[in-house]
């Protein structure tokens, strides 16, 4: 039975090897994104219920970096939006430190903001967390920070002014404090 630790010794290691080089590679997209400032990337042709299920497992195994980190690289808002469906913010954000590496906020931020009309609640719970969670003592968070404020309070301002009566507007002009108070620090 030697044989066999050492087969599932092998598997693991390349598996691990494999997974770290997939993350190296994810991680330079979603930098690249946010660098190009590209408000939403254009959808690529991908199956998405494979991609689904692959975020689906990754959330499964609490890998929620990663869960986000591979939806936000796809260049698909609906597999960011599936994620924020299927990832409760309080099991994310109330973590400390939070689980959500800085360049993987400041993408969700701009993916998120680029369209409020469509999953409104869900963005904004999100939105208002990751803007809460950014540090701006990183350097490549400090860099990023005024172009994905800026646009966010823009798409804010665009939501609240075509819909002044909705529920949700005094939450909204609460982060718009919140993202100019950061924008001004």
């Amino acid at each position: 039975n030697k044989t066999i630790s050492n087969i599932e010794i092998n598997v693991s290691d390349a598996v691990t090897k494999a997974l770290r080089v997939q993350q190296v590679a994810l991680e330079g997209t979603v930098l690249a994104a946010v660098r190009s400032r590209a408000v939403t990337p254009a959808p690529h042709i991908v199956d998405s219920q494979f991609q689904q299920h692959q975020i689906s497992q990754l959330i499964t195994q609490g890998q929620i970096n990663q869960a986000f980190q591979q939806a936000l690289s796809a260049s698909d808002i609906s597999l960011v939006v599936y994620v924020c469906e299927k990832v409760n913010p309080q099991q994310v954000f109330n973590q400390t430190p939070c689980p959500l590496q800085q360049p993987i906020l400041l993408s969700l931020i701009q993916q998120l903001s680029a369209d409020m009309m469509n999953h409104t609640e869900l963005k904004h719970k999100y939105l208002e967390e990751a803007v809460m969670n950014l540090d701006v003592t990183n350097l490549m968070t400090k860099e990023h920070i005024p172009n994905v404020l800026k646009a966010l309070q823009t798409q804010m301002q665009l939501y609240i002014t075509a819909n002044p009566n909705n529920k949700i507007i005094r939450s909204m002009k609460i982060l718009q404090m919140a993202t100019q108070s950061l924008l001004n620090s």
